[in-house]
């Protein structure tokens, strides 16, 4: 029998309200999973169902009401340098290049305690040669596309070299062909052909089931009003992934595994 490791952050019946009773707005309701270290996990469900809350949660931005959310068995009692967080904005600073965004973090944050000039350089060189905008290290955000807007971005995230990634739909407001392109990108990022051992752990927001699919080893699957743990699905497609894996009838069958738990309420929420 293979024993799974420790997991890296561990949800234990967690609730979030919003608001004061008699008022209270369930968010979230009795929610415990387990995180593995170096899995990318994605979370999928119909509007309405907690998510963004979740991530939220794992990033310290938000408190849990009640249960208890750990990484490495510490409590998350607010944000910290170990958990980077993308969200589906840029957020880039418009007065700043592409290396002078990436490098914000290394130069203002704790990230880049102990680095030296020159070694802040050095990762942000590597960094940006590593999403693909070797020769843009000098233009600013307004002369960038959307998607290089978004590697800088990711890049500014990776950079920083959190133990965690926490993505809140960060593909979204892209075009269909250059967020297929992306996705491809984020799986060579994040190191998709290494040993799990050697890619960081990252819980990733989504609408897309097909995204959620292509690019996570399992996909939790949460009901609306308030978000509970409707499913787990272990996405057990070979790595490397790539426009094969699109095209395969597990990929397709998985999809429609996922559609068929969130249809109804997803029908739901666009009637409200």
């Amino acid at each position: 029998m293979t024993l799974q490791p420790a997991p890296k952050i561990k949800l234990a019946h967690v609730r979030k309200e919003f608001g004061g009773t008699p008022a209270a707005i369930v968010a979230v309701e009795s929610l415990s999973l387990d995180i593995r270290p170096g899995e990318f996990l994605a979370i999928v469900g119909p509007s309405g169902c907690g998510k963004t809350t979740v991530l939220n949660m794992l990033a310290g931005l938000e408190p849990v009401t009640s249960g208890t959310m750990t990484m490495d068995g510490k409590a998350i009692s607010g944000p910290g340098a170990e958990r980077g967080v993308m969200f589906q904005d840029y957020a880039l600073f418009p007065w700043k290049t592409v290396a002078g965004n990436i490098g914000f973090g290394l130069e203002h944050g704790p990230a880049g305690h102990g680095l030296s000039r020159a070694e802040r350089d050095a990762r942000v060189a590597r960094v940006i040669d590593l999403v693909g905008l070797k020769g843009s290290e000098t233009k600013y955000p307004h002369q960038l596309s959307g998607g290089m807007r978004q590697r800088v971005a990711l890049a500014r995230l990776v950079a920083n070299e959190p133990e965690i990634l926490l993505m809140d739909e960060p593909l979204a407001a892209l075009d269909a062909q250059t967020r297929i392109i992306l996705q491809d990108e984020l799986l060579r990022i994040w190191g998709q052909d290494k040993p799990t051992s050697e890619r960081r752990t990252v819980v990733y927001i989504t609408h897309s089931i097909d995204e959620a699919v292509f690019l996570a080893d399992r996909v939790v699957v949460l009901s609306s009003h308030p978000g509970r743990l409707k499913r787990i699905v272990d996405v057990d497609l070979a790595r490397p992934r790539n426009d094969e894996t699109r095209k395969s009838r597990s990929f397709s069958e998985l999809s429609q595994t996922i559609w068929e738990l969130i249809r109804e309420e997803a029908y739901r929420a666009t009637m409200q």
